[in-house]
């Protein structure tokens, strides 16, 4: 079972692995005897998920749902976006002014359709790499750094944190959260 997200230079997810840097490890047991609890990227602990269903099932449908939200920023379908996030979802950009001081704005769903429907297919490139997915029970996390770039060029670079929930219909993106490095 593995997921690749983005296209080139993306990391391919594995239930059973993580990726730390370049390099790729065996993801130590987490549930059942002797399990331990592991560093994970960025110091997030991994979780023991008894109870929580298929850990794999889910972590391939919600890599699947966060690159069908790239696809749709590269190729401007707001239909495809608006599927894919809660009405309700919030999107926040972390960064700094000019002189220093934490700057944060925030979007919501109905700015990135509007926005997605004047943006012509193919201006928008969002790379993710080192990828790293917790899912638990109705809630997916993947963790990630991004890069983006309009009409070819890179704007901004950083790390991604994106939440999202189980519904009946699949997996929806909740939250977004970014940082843009300096």
């Amino acid at each position: 079972l593995k997921s690749k997200m983005g296209e080139e230079g993306a990391t391919a997810i594995d239930a059973g692995q993580e990726v730390v840097g370049e390099e790729t490890k065996a993801r130590p047991a987490t549930t059942g005897e002797g399990a331990v609890e592991a560093v994970a990227p960025f110091g997030m602990p991994h979780t023991n998920i008894d109870g929580a269903g298929d850990e794999a099932e889910s972590v391939e449908a919600v890599v699947n749902t966060v690159k069908l939200l790239f696809q749709a920023f590269s190729t401007s379908d707001s239909q495809m976006f608006s599927g894919l996030v809660d009405p309700d979802a919030r999107f926040v950009r972390t960064a700094y002014d000019d002189d220093g001081s934490p700057d944060v704005t925030s979007y919501n769903k109905e700015y990135f359709v509007s926005t997605l429907k004047k943006t012509p297919k193919g201006m928008l490139q969002e790379k993710v790499t080192q990828p790293f997915v917790q899912t638990r029970d109705n809630l997916g996390h993947v963790w990630c750094r991004y890069s983006l770039a309009v009409n070819g060029e890179v704007k901004y670079t950083g790390v991604k944190s994106i939440q999202l929930r189980r519904t009946v219909q699949g997996w929806k993106i909740v939250n977004v959260v970014d940082t843009v490095d300096p």
